[in-house]
């Protein structure tokens, strides 16, 4: 699950990375309940292929779309919260939003994922430096969340595919984590 407010880059991301940095939306488009992609993602020293099931949850609330978004919650695997780092604001809601996906699988370890700030060229002044947002800060709130921590910019395909590999490679780690357990439990190891 992709969440976070409007306007922080939730689909730019998702685009960029799908398309393997060949497409970045030149206009905004607002998401209305989820977009689906699909993308493998090999996992390091191993024979492992990994396909991520995306999918990009409004952050609209009109038209009831966040609400919307429970039913897509139920499924999860992982979350990623993505904020703009020129929107305090922004990096406040993240909590709710990880909240909100985590409360729909309330039973076990909670879900593992990562925070991403994106729009980063508005932090190293390539562009401009708009950011409003400190990065100490920031990482602390995704610790205290048990996140990873990344940031990215859509726009220059910088730190894209990171936060998603991270995933990949988190969620190779439970399932061969998983496997361990039931060997141990059924007396095969």
């Amino acid at each position: 699950m992709i969440v976070g407010d409007p306007w922080v880059g939730k689909s730019s991301l998702t685009q960029v990375f799908s398309s393997g940095g060949s497409t970045y939306p030149k206009n905004y488009l607002m998401t209305v309940g989820a977009e689906f992609c699909v993308k493998q993602v090999p996992i390091p020293d191993t024979n492992v292929v990994v396909e991520l099931y995306i999918f990009d949850c409004a952050g609209q609330s009109i038209f009831n779309q966040v609400e919307m978004n429970n039913k897509y919650y139920e499924n999860a695997s992982a979350v990623m919260v993505v904020y703009d780092v020129t929107s305090n604001e922004s990096l406040q809601s993240c909590n709710k939003w990880v909240t909100n996906v985590r409360s729909m699988r309330p039973v076990g370890p909670p879900l593992p994922g990562v925070m991403v700030g994106n729009k980063c060229e508005y932090r190293d002044g390539s562009v401009d430096t708009r950011s409003e947002v400190n990065k100490t800060d920031a990482q602390r709130l995704a610790n205290d969340m048990g996140l990873g921590y990344y940031e990215s910019s859509a726009a220059t395909n910088f730190g894209v595919e990171d936060p998603f590999h991270y995933i990949a490679k988190e969620f190779y780690r439970r399932y061969e984590d998983t496997v361990q357990r039931a060997d141990s439990l059924s007396g095969n190891l």
